[in-house]
């Protein structure tokens, strides 16, 4: 007796879901894929080199895919095996315009769109945009940085050397030593901080 309580509180144990739930699951996005892709059950099944009745028995959950099987199944859907198997719902999180908090002082225009934590706890990404004129006096962080202008022309200077960008340019630096940027015509740009460990 004690021995099928254990038995049956295995079989409950896979993230809160009974080995039937799971196997539903596997076998409806293994379904859903090969709709997707317009193949028919026979289509994968000769594919993968199993019967079209062993296909259909994995996609109704009535029986556990062997992972030889799982991997091929996976390789003809053009899908990871991991979005077959993958628990609970995907994280996304919106963060909309008027949420985005500036940093810096409010008129330097630069927007974190990626906070800290969000990505990563070393990520931080940020869009500006700087009028014409506008200079942001040397500094350093503990990282590196990232900058893609989209618009307009600056001027970057990172340690003792400057570096004319324009439209189109990307540079990335050690923002360990100084670096400073002056704008000489209203730029845009999209930027990545990368904080040391």
């Amino acid at each position: 007796m004690a021995n099928r309580l254990k038995e049956k509180r295995e079989v409950r144990s896979f993230q809160g879901s009974s080995q039937e739930e799971v196997l539903k699951r596997i076998g409806a996005r293994i379904r859903a894929e090969r709709n997707r892709l317009g193949l028919s059950l026979e289509a994968l099944a000769r594919k993968v080199g199993i019967s079209k009745m062993t296909l259909h028995r994995i996609e109704t959950g009535a029986t556990s895919p062997s992972i030889i099987n799982l991997t091929e199944i996976s390789f003809h859907l053009k899908k990871p095996i991991e979005s077959l198997i993958r628990q609970g719902e995907p994280k996304v999180v919106l963060i909309r315009e008027d949420q985005q908090n500036t940093i810096m002082d409010p008129e330097s225009g630069i927007k974190v769109l990626a906070p800290r934590g969000l990505i990563s706890d070393r990520i931080t990404i940020t869009s500006a945009e700087l009028d014409t004129g506008v200079e942001i006096d040397p500094h350093v962080n503990k990282g590196f940085e990232w900058a893609y202008l989209t618009e307009g022309k600056a001027v970057v200077r990172v340690g003792d050397r400057k570096y004319k960008i324009q439209a189109g340019d990307s540079i990335f630096y050690d923002a360990h030593f100084p670096h400073s940027i002056k704008v000489e015509e209203k730029v845009k740009y999209i930027g990545i901080f990368l904080r040391d460990e």
